[in-house]
């Protein structure tokens, strides 16, 4: 990949192609990111896939793009490889592809949601099936984590607070992870398909709920009053957008999760040892995996980067695992430390763009780690894992871990005080 900053050439940017979804199955791409913040964090780069983006690897100028939407747009896609015409259909009327007034709008319709309290009546749903999954998982016996334990957990959650019936459960949770597979056997045209698919569900979704309202979002919004509601399409695009990034990022959260603690295992024993470690813990696994891989916005003003001049219109790529390994912000940071304050990581955004689902996030994360301290004394990690090859979502495709139970996990109960 070539690059320039500042409007000057730089040469050559050694390294992996960060935009080739096989760079992260296979390459040191940390030691990539590790050169480029001391060497070139913001720098433009011609990509063979995706054509000339500036890319930036630095905490600061990252936050600084996030911060700022007035100069950094979200509203013609917030990824790289997004279809140009599924974006500009989805402009100001899904809430990652909006600015100003329309975001503020979408924003407000679900964001009750997501709030504390609403959230929080979910948690013991959640523990209660953690349980009964754990007291399975934990015997002594490998297990494939991402199948076995991070898919379902988010898929209990999002399709639960969506109203979507649990016999539909594992239908919608392949669609949507067939709409975002970058490996060598997928094809555009079969992302395309899996994306209409589920646009396809909520849209029979909406109808049943519109004749037969239930508790769950999508009644919410199809039977919201006042003059202000979401259209049909509005709907359909919030239900799209909460499948994609609910089942897609923290499914990889709680894989990596189990590795961090696999990997690290005086770290799991502190945890034991101090209960009161588990929300600082859960900002720990938001940096140390950062699930969104990167974050695109694009200049809609000339304006100053790191040192580098953007010109309206070209595109800005923040690689959110570098910016959360930052040695300017993060002491120590290939360290996975429970206890780590300040963590002013980016795993959940910023700006007005911050995760929406984000107390859902970290419910999801406390809850799960509860359950794990509860039935689990320690993990043994298969050598062998396998990352996810995607541009996207950083995460693994494979990994098994051994789950060895806690003496007193019979005794354990979830009724235990515990946070929201």
């Amino acid at each position: 990949m070539s690059g320039e900053a500042g409007g000057c050439p730089v040469g050559t940017v050694r390294g992996p192609d960060l935009t080739d979804p096989a760079t992260y199955r296979d390459a040191d791409y940390f030691a990539q990111w590790r050169r480029a913040r001391r060497d070139h964090p913001v720098v433009r780069l011609e990509s063979p896939r995706f054509g000339a983006f500036w890319s930036v690897t630095a905490h600061a100028a990252a936050r600084q793009v996030l911060e700022r939407p007035e100069s950094f747009t979200s509203t013609r896609g917030m990824r790289l490889g997004g279809e140009p015409a599924a974006v500009s259909a989805a402009s100001g009327r899904m809430l990652v592809v909006s600015d100003g007034p329309a975001h503020t709008r979408l924003r407000s319709a679900h964001a009750p949601w997501f709030a504390g309290q609403a959230v929080s009546r979910l948690k013991d749903a959640l523990r209660s099936r953690l349980d009964a999954l754990l007291a399975d998982l934990a015997d002594g016996s490998p297990v494939d984590v991402p199948a076995r334990l991070a898919r379902p957990l988010p898929t209990w959650l999002v399709c639960g607070m969506l109203g979507v019936p649990e016999e539909d459960w594992e239908e919608l949770a392949l669609l949507a992870a067939a709409a975002f597979d970058e490996t060598e056997t997928s094809t555009a045209s079969a992302r395309r398909a899996a994306s209409a698919g589920v646009f396809a569900y909520f849209a029979e979704l909406l109808e049943k709920r519109r004749a037969d309202p239930g508790d769950d979002l999508v009644s919410a919004l199809v039977h919201q009053p006042g003059g202000d509601r979401l259209t049909d399409e509005e709907i359909l695009l919030t239900c799209d957008g909460l499948v994609n990034g609910g089942l897609g990022t923290t499914r990889h959260a709680v894989s990596g999760a189990v590795l961090a603690f696999a990997a690290h295992p005086r770290q799991w024993e502190r945890l034991r040892a101090d209960r009161g470690l588990v929300p600082t813990a859960v900002e720990e696994i938001l940096r140390w995996v950062s699930p969104p891989l990167h974050i695109m916005r694009t200049a809609t003003e000339d304006v100053l980067l790191g040192g580098a001049r953007i010109r309206a219109g070209e595109r800005v790529v923040l690689w959110i695992p570098s910016c959360n390994r930052d040695e300017s912000v993060f002491a120590e940071p290939d360290a996975f430390r429970v206890d780590r304050r300040p963590n002013p990581h980016l795993g959940l955004g910023g700006g007005p763009h911050y995760c929406i689902g984000a107390s859902l996030a970290r419910l999801e994360l406390r809850t799960l780690l509860r359950a794990l301290l509860d039935h689990v004394a320690r993990f043994e990690s298969d050598p062998v894992l396998t990352r996810t090859p995607s541009t996207f979502l950083h995460g693994l495709d494979r990994l098994e871990v051994t789950l060895i139970p806690a003496a007193d996990a019979a005794a354990c109960s979830p009724a235990e005080s515990e946070d929201p």
